[in-house]
């Protein structure tokens, strides 16, 4: 699944749930730390976290 441009930071980081972003991050430590806590608490989801600078997702 492709996520929508307008959806997507222009530049930071960001959390993609399931699809969708949802939280923003000035770090990629940040943006990771947070991906992990809520795939602790949800195992079913799957989240990603979306680096604007390089264009890239990255499953965690």
């Amino acid at each position: 699944m492709h996520q929508r441009l307008e959806d997507l930071p222009l530049e930071e980081f960001a959390i993609i749930v399931d699809g969708h972003s949802k939280a923003t991050f000035s770090t990629r430590e940040g943006a990771h730390r947070a991906a992990i806590e809520l795939k602790g608490r949800f195992p079913a989801i799957q989240i990603k976290v979306y680096d604007a600078a390089a264009r890239q997702t990255e499953f965690t």
